[in-house]
């Protein structure tokens, strides 16, 4: 058990917090027992949170062939916040900043007196100061005074492409315990700024940008900011994949209390500007100087299928009769029978018609 989890929590109070009349978790229940979010209140919905996040479900899938008409069922497991599907599909949407690991926009030695190091992309954390308002008005205005910052920001420096997780404030202990912090990507399309070596506290070299009280200015933030020039594509990954797994995959402290918090107030874990891709990607052209070349698929004939959705159960439900190994598989196939007993168990009445 971890610290943020050491407190004993009334399984009477829990499932009344987090259960259905049919006695399965859901977020409805939750947000009606949680409707006003205390720093107190966090390690219970922390213990609603992974019910829910544990209470394995599934999408029941009919397949059917448009020419034969036969009919096949599988079961795909559903991705929840912090789950393994989740993080596949996280790594799968992000893999793109990966492509260019290796590529650098400046190094080290670049910085002499004969020289100006510049740079498009920075890396930004927005905090927020807990003397503005409470935990709660904190989390129902970040949006607001978020797309404010950077409509300031976008009024001076023209197109900026944005990569954006929120994520909550740790340290049970401390004021800010809740309150919510983004970390930002930004890519600059119609600006750079002027960059310059530091060690931090750690004796580790880091990058910043000359105008930072220019862009405070600017963005008028109502908190403090910290801003990092970003001097390679492996930055890139490091800054927004790596810290966001660690903030948002697995059962450490960081990834709950996040995953709980967004999960109750319905909050993106993260948001990617229409744009980022496309200018990535044009910047990536710009410094190799290399171009595109399309490849074509090849014409492999495939069986043609329609599916549709079935419903969604949980697991419990669809292998009542059959034995997996733990943790349970991603993917199974049932049965006419199988599915034909699952609805007669569920509705209460002879399905076979259905089928």
């Amino acid at each position: 058990m971890t610290e943020i989890l050491a407190t004993t929590f009334d399984e009477y109070a829990l499932h009344e917090a987090c259960f259905n009349s049919r006695g399965k978790p859901r977020l409805k229940i939750a947000r009606s027992f949680f409707q006003d979010l205390t720093p107190e209140t966090i390690p219970f919905l922390i213990e609603v949170f992974r019910c829910w996040q544990r209470f394995n479900e599934y999408l029941l899938i009919e397949k059917e062939h448009v020419e034969t008409g036969e009919k096949q069922y599988k079961a795909m497991k559903c991705s929840k916040r912090g789950n393994d599907v989740y993080a596949v599909r996280t790594r799968k949407r992000l893999g793109f900043l990966k492509l260019h690991e290796d590529l650098t926009f400046f190094h080290p030695e670049d910085f002499d007196l004969k020289k100006v190091v510049k740079t498009r992309l920075l890396w930004v954390t927005l905090t927020w100061n807990t003397n503005l308002c409470s935990l709660r008005d904190a989390w129902s205005q970040c949006e607001y005074f978020y797309n404010l910052w950077i409509t300031n920001l976008r009024n001076k420096y023209g197109r900026i492409a944005v990569f954006r997780s929120v994520q909550v404030f740790p340290g049970q202990e401390g004021k800010a315990f809740g309150y919510p912090h983004f970390h930002l990507v930004l890519l600059f399309q119609d600006h750079e700024f002027s960059v310059f070596p530091l060690m931090d506290d750690q004796g580790k070299l880091e990058y910043r940008i000359h105008e930072k009280e220019e862009l405070d200015q600017q963005g008028k933030w109502h908190s403090w900011i910290d801003v990092k020039a970003i001097n390679s594509m492996r930055g890139i990954y490091n800054y927004a994949t790596k810290h966001y797994e660690h903030a948002q995959y697995g059962e450490n402290d960081e990834a709950l209390l996040n995953n709980a918090v967004c999960w109750l107030l319905k909050k993106k874990s993260f948001t990617i500007s229409g744009s980022f891709r496309e200018t990535y990607h044009d910047l990536i052209i710009s410094l190799r100087n290399s171009k595109l070349v399309q490849m074509d698929l090849l014409g492999v004939e495939h069986p043609v299928w329609v599916c549709k959705l079935v419903g969604v159960y949980s697991f419990s439900d669809l292998a009542k009769h059959r034995e997996f190994e733990d943790p349970p598989p991603w993917f199974f196939e049932l049965s006419r029978e199988e599915v034909t007993d699952l609805f007669e168990e569920t509705l209460g009445f002879h399905a076979k018609t259905l089928f």
